[in-house]
């Protein structure tokens, strides 16, 4: 059973949207990986093959979707939580360039 204290903190609202980005792991990986949500304050990433631990720093490199496609500056996230299918991300610092 899932723990819903996660939901309960969220402070922006979730809007389901498949994007492409592009992310690299601290040890240097880069994966392009599908987002299953996003927020202003986070995003949840499709991602198996990936073994970034919670509280590691991310970098999002590159976004797009429908009708958008953005490179990144300011691109910092942080892992938060992890589930099988993948990975949920704050952002710390995320601006459009």
């Amino acid at each position: 059973m899932k723990n819903n204290s996660a939901k309960n903190q969220r402070i922006s609202e979730r809007f389901k949207i498949e994007m492409q980005i592009e992310l690299t792991c601290p040890d240097g990986s880069a994966h392009v990986c599908t987002t299953r949500n996003i927020s202003e304050g986070g995003v949840y990433v499709l991602i198996q093959n990936a073994d970034v631990p919670i509280g590691e720093m991310v970098s999002i490199n590159k976004l797009e979707g429908q009708d958008v496609a953005a490179t990144l500056k300011n691109n910092t996230a942080i892992v938060v939580h992890k589930e099988c299918d993948g990975i949920g991300l704050a952002f710390v610092d995320l601006s459009l360039g």
